[in-house]
C-alpha cells in the first residue's frame, strides 16, 4: 500500500502491462515466463485510492515446475477499503527435510500439485490501521515420493495431502512509503486463523517491520516474525524458515515444525543512482511449542541491488547467504521483507 494519490480524474485510466518473469532461486534454479497486469481504478472519481491491480502469470522453471498465479489487490471507498488475495495453481517439486530437523537429518524428495485461493477483505478504522477477514482455501496433492522414505511410510503429517479451509482475522498497519523499497515507516499484521477443513488446527502470527532511514542513502530495515500453530498442522502448513524471504542462506523449508520465530536486519546503501549494496542477518528458533524453541539457527549475507524502476523504486537483488553447512544464491525481484 502506497502514499495517498492526490491525480486527476483525467489520468486515472486503465492499462495492461505485459512483464517478463526470470529469476533464479535453490527451490526452482532458473525460472521464466510472463505476466499481464491490468491497473485500474473501479471508480474513476475517487482521487485518494491508489490503482487496482490484477495479474495473471504462467512460469515453468529449470526443475521442471511449473505454475499459473492470479494475485490482486483493489481499494475502493477512498482507501477505506482493501481487499488483496490470490488464485494459483502449481505443479511443484521441493526437499523434505523432517520436522524441527537437525542438519544431518533427513533430505527427502517430493512432487506435489497445489491449488490455492485466498481472500482478505479489510476496513480501515483509523489512519493506516485496518482490520478484516481471510479465507484461505489450499488442497495439496504429494506424490512420487522417496521409496522407503518419511513419505511413504504416512509418517509426515498431512504427508498424504488433503484440503485446508482457513478462516481468519487480521488487524494491519502500513505507514511505508513505499511497498516496494521502503525508506521509512512502518509494517504490522497480526493474524489468527482456524481451519475448518482436513485437519483441525489454529494459526497465531505477528510480523512487524521497521525501516530507519540513515540521511538519503542508507536505510536499516528490521523484521520480526513469531508464528505459532496448534492442533492437527498438516507439514505445508507449519512454520518454515528458509527461502528466498525468511532466512536467506538455506532452502525453503529447511527448517520447519508447527511453532517458530525470526528476527531479521537488513543494512541497505544506494550510494549510486541505479546501484546499491546490502549486508543482512537472521536468527531464528524452531519447536512443537514456544516452550521448545531451542537450538538458534543462524545465517547471513550480502547482496548487490539494481534499480529495474525508478519511479516505482523496485530492484533486482543478487544475494549470497550462508548458515552452517549451507550456501545459497538469490537472483529475483524486490526486497526480501
Amino acid at each position: 500500500m502506497q502514499g495517498k494519490g492526490q491525480d486527476s480524474i483525467a489520468t486515472r485510466s486503465s492499462s495492461f502491462i505485459p512483464i517478463p518473469i526470470a529469476y533464479w532461486t535453490p527451490e526452482t534454479r532458473v525460472a521464466i515466463g510472463a505476466a499481464l497486469s491490468y491497473n485500474f481504478h473501479p471508480v474513476t472519481s475517487d482521487t485518494i485510492s491508489p490503482p487496482s491491480q490484477v495479474q495473471a502469470s504462467f512460469t515453468v522453471t529449470q526443475n521442471r515446475q511449473w505454475y499459473a498465479y492470479a494475485p490482486f489487490q483493489v481499494f475502493l471507498k477512498e482507501r477505506k477499503w482493501y481487499t488483496y488475495g490470490q488464485l494459483g495453481f502449481y505443479d511443484f517439486n521441493y526437499q523434505f527435510f523432517g520436522v524441527n530437523s537437525e542438519v544431518e537429518s533427513i533430505e527427502e524428495r517430493y512432487d506435489v500439485d497445489i491449488n490455492r485461493f485466498r481472500l482478505n477483505v479489510l476496513r480501515q478504522v483509523q489512519g493506516r490501521w485496518y482490520t478484516g477477514a481471510r479465507v484461505w482455501a489450499e488442497n495439496w496433492r504429494p506424490h512420487e515420493f522417496t521409496l522407503g522414505g518419511e513419505f511413504a511410510s504416512g509418517k509426515v503429517p498431512g504427508g498424504l495431502g488433503g484440503t485446508t479451509i482457513d478462516l481468519g482475522w487480521i488487524v494491519f498497519l502500513d505507514e511505508r512509503d513505499n511497498v516496494f523499497y521502503p525508506k521509512q515507516g512502518k509494517w504490522l499484521e497480526l493474524v489468527t486463523q482456524h481451519s475448518l477443513g482436513d485437519y483441525g488446527y489454529s494459526r497465531y502470527r505477528l510480523d512487524g517491520r521497521v525501516y530507519l532511514p540513515f540521511g538519503e542513502d542508507i536505510v536499516w530495515a528490521n523484521q520480526a516474525f513469531v508464528d505459532v500453530t496448534t492442533g492437527d498442522t498438516p507439514f505445508y502448513m507449519m512454520t518454515q524458515l528458509g527461502g528466498s524471504k525468511r532466512m536467506r542462506g538455506y532452502y525453503e523449508g529447511r527448517f520447519r515444525d508447527r511453532s517458530g520465530g525470526l528476527l531479521q536486519t537488513e543494512l541497505r546503501w544506494m550510494p549510486l543512482e541505479r546501484w546499491g549494496f546490502t549486508s543482512f542477518a537472521s536468527a531464528g528458533v524452531i519447536g512443537s511449542t514456544p516452550q521448545d524453541w531451542e537450538g538458534l539457527r543462524y545465517a547471513g549475507g550480502a547482496g548487490i541491488r539494481f534499480v529495474a524502476d525508478r519511479q516505482k523504486r523496485l530492484n533486482l537483488r543478487l544475494d549470497v547467504a550462508a548458515g552452517p553447512g549451507s550456501t545459497q544464491f538469490y537472483f529475483t525481484v524486490g526486497e526480501a521483507f
